[in-house]
């Protein structure tokens, strides 16, 4: 009977680890199709502060997050993380190295290869991915949120090395359509 019971454990762990395999492949099948995407967002961050805005992502590497209850804006691109004001002019900017954000970004995202999959869970409409970026020893981690029925992107929760998380959501997104490259220009003074 013991070992009935381990073989069905056994059967039972190859056969979830082989459903969610199928389904992260499925989302970064979809996710790899998208070249550009718009909508709305809210964050919430570690201290409960709600922000709002629209989103832009132009693969690769490119996004936008334009604030509207916030004085500045964020842009990305494959080097850096720039604050901008209302007019875009650059207020401060950071390296972005092997961030979690540009890896998602890139043209063509292989999961397995980029990322260690820490969790995966199925809820009623959600299938979510807890991942790390393979060889990041730092504590920073995105739980990846995607749409059970359509696989849309439909949150992230970021966390850095000392847990702080920094929540998006995701709403009325609009997919592979026209976005300007002048949209993430920075300006200088």
């Amino acid at each position: 009977m013991k070992h009935l019971t381990l073989a069905i454990a056994l059967f039972l762990c190859l056969f979830g680890k082989a459903i969610s395999n199928d389904i992260i492949t499925k989302v970064e099948e979809n996710w790899n199709t998208i070249e550009s995407m718009s909508g709305k967002f809210e964050q919430t961050d570690t201290d409960g502060k709600i922000l709002r805005g629209d989103f832009f992502f132009l693969k690769p590497f490119k996004s936008k997050f334009v604030y509207t209850n916030a004085e500045e804006n964020i842009i990305t691109n494959e080097s850096l993380l720039v604050i901008v004001d209302k007019e875009g002019h650059k207020i401060e900017s950071y390296t972005i190295g092997n961030n979690i954000i540009k890896k998602l970004l890139s043209n063509v995202v292989s999961l397995n290869k980029e990322f260690d999959l820490v969790g995966f869970e199925t809820s009623d409409n959600f299938h979510e991915l807890q991942l790390k970026i393979k060889s990041d020893i730092s504590d920073n981690q995105i739980n990846v949120f995607f749409s059970k029925d359509t696989l849309d992107l439909k949150k992230w929760q970021i966390f850095d090395e000392f847990n702080n998380k920094t929540e998006l959501k995701f709403t009325k997104i609009k997919k592979n359509i026209f976005i300007s490259q002048n949209l993430f220009v920075v300006k200088y003074k």
